[in-house]
């Protein structure tokens, strides 16, 4: 946001009071009952410090004078029962706004999670953004700034309420006190302003680190590189990358304690210097015999007391401001242009649907140079199309486009005739059905891997069809709990650990179950030798039946029963054809065919 620096405070201000707007709505839509809970709590918090401040002025001017027993016992009952019951108030609030608040941060996990995971994917794979998206969600998650906005806003109606209180039993005195104390508060107010800023502005230089630490802390419990880490001997280097971030974070926290102790010391002193002066003006009133020694009790209780909360409001207003400069780092971050366009278009023909590329170039962000290049290619309806050429040629590009991943710097990509981007995304999602070659399992059931949220609803018999199909049924008979086995033992230690080879099936399971009139298998046989990836691919064909299937591969398995034939190399589409017109063409595809042929002879 740009900010008119003639009008800056005013401005920023603004903003401030925008994003604690939105937010507020945001906590309301997330737990209807925490503000108006935080409200009720600030109240009765407010109430507290008078039984303390008003009701021991009446005790001892009693004992300095006329030492009624009956006054005494009662003034002292009031105080003590009191004190007691809005203690247990407050007490039962507190640890009721304490499960409000897991309440909150568990609902808005869930809602920045919902925002991710709908974000555009090629914002995932950009370093800028990744930066924003840990700088808006660190201090959410590690530092409470969305309960402590509320909080800090709450404090300050409380402390209002209390500041007036306080404020009128002074001004009976003089109000000129009122006046210092305001005077002296402020000037620390801008003090702790200024050491609020340098934790802001460390805070900004720390995420970028905590990004990479939280990457090598990643490593560390990360089984699946528990190998490499030992035959390369890779512990000391993660190590030592480890303890840099811990020196560099050791040079930012110290400069930043030096500054905030430096800010803290001369807050300390100019509030000595004030309860000095407090002190002396009410001993001088005392040895006048202008007010009594109760009057004085309750006079430097209430000045100490409204020093202390006027201290406490510009402390929760400078730390309000900041927690919004932290939201509004996350407004930011959720306010991203989303360029997936999500159209309203129906598939109307699901069973007829003919793939075109016309002149698409794509580069990926922060890249000067294209990834694909005046891609044209028509992909006919039933039509078994084999993507093929060298790793980095563009093949995985051309599949996240179609995918609707990733959005065409230039040119379209047409579903029977129309923009893909004007057709519903979750529509135009039910098309494909895509195993890509980091294809990924998750620690739920074998069931819910395959069928996802309709685990419930469709019959086991559906979901062993398409296990059968892929050859995993004796895998599956052989569990005690069938397809209600967990994947992986995250969460059950007797979850079972698949095989590559039937992890990838299980992939493909889910692919077969899908139904899709589009196919494609992005090379998740890349790990297999040339002859189990062929057979993969021929039983796969089989399997289904008068879809679209696009199969892409560096090596060319798929090639001898596929339709067409598209080469790619350094982006371009640059040879086009069945196997037979291109393995006589003496090109890069004849070439690689030769190379390879021994594999599918």
């Amino acid at each position: 946001m740009k900010k008119d620096k003639n009008n800056d405070a005013h401005r920023s201000m603004k903003e401030d009071l925008k994003v604690a707007l939105y937010f507020l709505k945001l906590t309301f839509r997330i737990s209807k009952s925490y503000i108006p809970l935080m409200i009720i709590s600030a109240i009765f918090q407010s109430a507290s410090p008078f039984l303390a401040i008003i009701i021991p002025k009446y005790i001892i001017d009693e004992l300095m004078g006329s030492q009624r027993i009956s006054k005494f016992v009662l003034y002292v009952a009031i105080l003590i029962i009191g004190n007691g019951i809005l203690n247990l108030i407050n007490k039962f609030l507190t640890t009721q706004v304490q499960l409000a608040n897991n309440k909150l941060i568990i609902g808005f996990e869930l809602h920045m999670g919902k925002h991710i995971m709908n974000m555009d994917f090629e914002n995932l794979e950009d370093p800028n953004i990744l930066d924003m998206k840990e700088k808006a969600i660190f201090p959410i998650n590690n530092q409470g700034v969305l309960w402590r906005m509320v909080d800090n806003l709450i404090a300050m109606v409380r402390i209002t309420f209390t500041l007036i209180g306080l404020g009128a039993i002074i001004a009976i005195l003089n109000p000129l006190i009122v006046v210092l104390i305001i005077a002296i508060v402020a000037v620390n107010g801008v003090i702790s302003k200024k050491a609020q800023k340098v934790e802001f502005e460390l805070y900004k230089e720390l995420i970028p680190l905590n990004r990479r630490f939280g990457y090598y802390s990643d490593l560390m419990t990360d089984f699946s590189i528990a190998k490499d880490v030992r035959i390369y001997n890779m512990a000391p280097y993660i190590g030592k990358k480890i303890s840099k971030y811990c020196d560099d974070s050791y040079k930012f926290l110290s400069k930043s304690m030096i500054s905030s102790g430096k800010y803290m010391g001369i807050n300390s002193i100019t509030l000595s210097l004030e309860m000095l002066f407090i002190y002396a003006y009410m001993v001088i009133k005392l040895l006048s015999k202008s007010i009594s020694v109760g009057d004085f009790s309750m006079y430097i209780s209430a000045g100490m007391n409204f020093t202390t909360s006027i201290t406490e409001f510009i402390t929760n207003f400078v730390t309000f401001r900041q927690m919004c400069q932290y939201l509004e780092t996350y407004l930011e971050f959720e306010q991203l242009p989303n360029k997936r366009s999500n159209g309203t278009g129906h598939v109307d023909n699901v069973g007829e649907a003919t793939i075109e590329f016309r002149h698409v170039y794509f580069k990926y962000p922060r890249s000067d140079e294209y990834t694909l290049k005046d891609v044209n290619i028509i992909i006919k309806n039933g039509q078994k199309l084999s993507v093929v050429g060298q790793n980095g040629a563009g093949k995985t590009t051309f599949i996240k486009l179609l995918c609707r991943l990733y959005t065409p710097e230039k040119g379209e990509i047409l579903l029977n005739g129309i923009n893909i981007n004007e057709y519903s995304f979750d529509e135009y999602m039910k098309l494909l059905a895509v195993v890509f070659q980091d294809f990924k399992l998750f620690s739920f059931s074998l069931k819910e891997n395959i069928v996802f949220n309709k685990a419930e609803d469709i019959s086991d018999e559906f979901v062993m069809d398409a296990i059968d199909k892929v050859g995993l049924t004796e895998r599956v008979n052989e569990l005690e709990k069938g397809l209600d086995t967990s994947i992986y033992k995250n969460f059950d230690k007797n979850g079972v650990e698949l095989s590559g080879g039937q992890a990838q099936k299980l992939a493909i399971a889910r692919a077969v179950y899908k139904d899709a009139p589009i196919v494609v298998l992005d090379e998740p046989t890349a790990a297999l030798d040339p002859y189990a990836e062929y057979e993969i691919y021929t039983s796969f064909n089989k399997l289904i039946g008068n879809h679209t299937a696009i199969y892409i591969s560096h090596r060319l398995s798929s090639c001898k029963f596929c339709d067409k034939i598209a080469l790619f190399d350094r982006g371009e589409l640059v040879e086009y054809g069945t196997h037979g017109e291109l393995v006589n063409n003496d090109g890069l595809y004849a070439k690689m065919w030769n190379a390879q042929a021994e594999y599918y002879a």
